[in-house]
């Protein structure tokens, strides 16, 4: 059962909660962490506003570990911490109070990751000034950003309502080896990672049939034959169907208290 009151209910609770000082604090921390990256390599005489380099160093930093922890810290404990605040039982025994708490924390998270990410990204294409398109650029990797939200959210999102009590030890473990490993090994299974298609749908954005002579890199892992469409279409599945499967397994799932008081 979906309630869009009790979603939109659990999205505004959740959205106030976030602009406590804490969260201010470290969302402010996380949007800063890309400039003072980009700060640091030119310091050390890199260029990165030579082609490519300026696209590939914000790609790695803002739709990939900016995103990813923010999401790690807001969307995985989606439910463990309503059983930490013993108010899980007021939430499940409304009704779609499952559906509401998971759509709507998602969503929240998802909303307060996206203003960090456009201000880290915003700052850093700033301060780079690269030679291209500074807007064009700006528009790329806020639109896989938007995407990268969505389908790492509901994937923690599923974690969370899986492992409850080790869904943060899930999700990093997950992430190093789906992300950060198995995307990189040439073969086929690599296409199914978020960051395969992002990666791809970066580059048919940049018009780069081959990597610049100053990159060297494998080619056979970051370019798809397959049109932007279907890199689009593939990224918004995943999102749609594991939030879909969270909250499917959650409605399913009885909490007893001797979870609630683990």
């Amino acid at each position: 059962m979906i309630s869009l009151r009790a979603i939109w209910a659990v999205f505004r609770f959740e959205w106030s909660r976030s602009l406590s000082a804490p969260r201010l604090i470290f969302g402010a921390a996380l949007a800063l962490f890309p400039l003072v990256i980009v700060i640091l390599v030119q310091g050390q005489e890199a260029h990165l506003e030579r082609e490519g380099f300026a696209a590939v160093a914000l790609f790695a930093l803002v739709p990939q570990i900016v995103t990813i922890l923010s999401l790690l810290l807001w969307v995985t404990p989606i439910v463990h911490a309503e059983l930490e605040g013993q108010t899980w039982i007021y939430l499940a025994m409304r009704p779609a109070g499952k559906t509401g708490a998971v759509v709507g924390k998602y969503l929240a998270a998802v909303a307060w990751t996206l203003i960090v990410d456009f201000v880290a990204l915003t700052a850093a294409i700033a301060y780079i000034r690269p030679e291209e398109d500074a807007f064009r650029d700006w528009f790329v990797l806020a639109g896989l950003t938007v995407l990268a939200c969505l389908a790492y959210g509901s994937l923690y999102a599923l974690l969370g309502v899986i492992f409850l009590r080790r869904a943060m030890v899930a999700a990093v473990g997950y992430t190093f080896l789906s992300e950060f490993v198995l995307t990189w090994l040439p073969a086929n299974v690599h296409q199914i990672t978020v960051q395969y298609h992002l990666r791809a749908l970066g580059l048919k954005a940049k018009g780069w049939d081959s990597l610049p002579s100053h990159i060297h890199f494998d080619e056979r892992l970051l370019f798809s034959a397959a049109p932007a469409w279907q890199h689009i279409a593939a990224l918004l599945t995943f999102a749609v169907a594991l939030l879909a499967l969270a909250v499917l397994v959650l409605g399913q799932r009885e909490l007893v208290r001797a979870e609630q008081a683990s």
